[in-house]
């Protein structure tokens, strides 16, 4: 970072009080010390960010800045009392203030550390049919994560009698760092380098896991994908991430899915679409048909007489089950009257003296305003 405070923060020397302020949080929320453990260069540029704003943030002070410089702004230039001047701050810059570092130690929140270690989450994708959804399916998958060490239980010593309290966090695997702030001296912490957090040394490390407390491992497991499930969701199993390092509680394995393509049903939420080709003679005299469905167990659809290309039937509780709950979706059917192409001469003759009958030729206005209402409904 440059030492000049408006280069420091990213703002222009005529940037406003807001865009000062603005630029402030970003980067303070950028290199806390919380969020950089063991960071110097985090830590650094964290103080230059905050004597930066406690002087752009004061109209007399950054009057005086602009003036004569870093001496005029640290000075008692214009009278003041030296050290910290709040006069300049908002109302709202407190609030704000604790809002970025409600999260962290010591820094007007209320959330507290979790005292108990947590290995990483972890995240895979399953591919799955839609036949595999509508009925809930068991899955073998591999993942690669990392498991407790079995030879030293966990706690990465060659044995349980050779570890000690660590004496920089005094056990508690956690340092307190000071930071001065435009509002003072503050406190956060941070994970103890010399333990990892475990707050204990190790005197001789597993030959197994190198005093990690964990080893990387390849397993097959079996996973129950839910009836319903679609790709914008995933659920968790709980404690099939990794182990955490010497000790504490396994992450959790979160699982997606890839649905794959089927060429015989079309998805739409819980409901699911499919065709049903007839032939023209079927169209005009009626029939009754069986429809595949999800379900492995044909359903028997009647199709009236005179029934057009393109009706859809619907079958009651035969598309997706809901995730949440025990409704089903419904299956709707797409009627398409197939049309002969390859013809002998006699049966041409036929449709032709067929064509002349008034029964033959569609009604124009009738069919023009069917077409026009399906298009409307579309956009309702």
């Amino acid at each position: 970072m440059s030492e000049d405070y408006y280069s420091i923060l990213g703002v222009k020397k005529n940037a406003s009080t807001d865009e000062i302020k603005s630029a402030y949080r970003k980067l303070a929320m950028k290199y806390h010390p919380d969020r950089n453990p063991g960071d110097k260069s985090a830590e650094e540029n964290f103080k230059k960010i905050n004597e930066a704003y406690s002087v752009l943030s004061d109209q007399e002070k950054r009057k005086n800045y602009d003036t004569f410089g870093k001496a005029g702004a640290n000075s008692n230039f214009g009278g003041g009392s030296g050290g910290f001047n709040f006069n300049g701050f908002d109302g709202d810059i407190f609030d704000s203030f604790s809002d970025i570092f409600s999260g962290f130690t010591g820094f007007g929140g209320s959330k507290k550390r979790n005292s108990v270690k947590k290995g990483e989450n972890l995240r895979i994708k399953v591919r799955v049919t839609l036949e595999e959804i509508a009925v809930g399916a068991k899955k073998k998958v591999k993942i690669s994560r990392y498991k407790k060490c079995s030879a030293c239980n966990g706690n990465g010593a060659k044995n349980s009698g050779m570890t000690e309290k660590c004496t920089n966090c005094n056990g508690s695997g956690y340092v307190t760092n000071y930071v001065k702030t435009p509002f003072g001296e503050m406190t956060s912490s941070s994970e103890c380098r010399f333990c990892s957090g475990s707050g204990v040394l190790i005197k001789d490390k597993c030959r197994e896991c190198r005093g990690e407390g964990r080893v990387y491992s390849e397993d097959i497991i079996e996973i129950t994908i839910p009836q319903g499930i679609s790709e914008d969701m995933e659920f968790v199993l709980k404690g099939y991430g990794n182990a955490s390092v010497r000790g504490g509680v396994n992450g959790d394995l979160y699982v997606g899915i890839n649905e794959e393509k089927n060429n015989m049903f079309k998805r739409d939420g819980m409901d699911v679409y499919s065709q049903l080709v007839i032939s023209f003679i079927e169209a005009v005299f009626g029939v009754e048909k069986e429809v595949e469905t999800l379900y492995g167990k044909n359903v028997r659809i009647r199709i009236q007489p005179g029934t057009q290309s393109g009706k859809m039937f619907k079958i009651e509780g035969k598309g997706l089950k809901d995730v949440n709950s025990s409704r089903y979706g419904n299956q709707y059917v797409h009627i398409q009257v197939f049309t002969p192409t390859n013809l002998s001469s006699s049966e041409k003759d036929i449709l032709k003296q067929l064509g002349y009958s008034d029964n033959f030729k569609p009604s124009s206005d009738k069919e023009c305003t069917g077409f026009f209402e399906k298009i409307k409904n579309l956009f309702r």
